[in-house]
C-alpha cells in the first residue's frame, strides 16, 4: 500500500488512511486519516473516534510525553486495519484534546514500513 506524505504538516510528514474497530467487530468509523510516527511507543487515538465506538476503558496507565512530563492515561483496546490488513486488540491511548490518530511503533512494528522522504510516500507491507 502506498500513500502520499500530506502537506499539512511542515515539512511533509507520512500519513496513512486506518479503520478503527472493537476486537473483532465490524469497522465502522470509515477511512480515517492517521499520522505516522516512528517517534511515538504507543498509538493514540481522539477520544471522539473512541465515543463513536462506544469502546470502553481498559486500563489507566502512565504515559510519558515527548517532553518528559508523565501523566496517567484511559486504555482502549482496539483492531486497526490498514489496508488489507487488521492488527488485533492493540491497547491505544485515548486522547481528550488531540485531533489527530497517532500510529505509533506499537502498530508499525507489525508491518513493514518505508519512508521515501525524497518523493514523499510511504509504502506498507503486513
Amino acid at each position: 500500500m502506498i500513500s502520499p506524505y500530506s502537506t499539512d504538516y511542515f515539512p511533509a510528514a507520512p500519513t496513512i488512511e486506518v479503520n478503527l474497530g472493537l476486537p473483532y467487530e465490524t469497522f465502522r468509523n470509515g477511512l480515517l486519516l492517521a499520522f505516522v510516527d516512528t517517534g511515538a511507543d504507543a498509538t493514540i487515538v481522539p477520544t471522539r473516534y473512541l465515543v463513536e465506538l462506544d469502546a470502553p476503558i481498559d486500563n489507566h496507565k502512565y504515559a510519558r510525553s515527548q517532553w518528559g512530563e508523565r501523566r496517567m492515561v484511559d486504555i482502549y483496546v482496539l483492531d486497526i486495519g490498514i489496508g488489507d490488513s487488521r492488527i488485533l486488540s492493540v491497547e491505544t491511548i485515548g486522547d481528550a484534546s488531540g485531533e489527530e490518530i497517532v500510529l505509533g511503533r506499537d502498530v508499525l512494528n507489525k508491518l513493514i514500513l518505508t519512508l521515501n522522504g525524497p518523493n514523499q510516500f510511504l509504502e506498507l507491507r503486513a
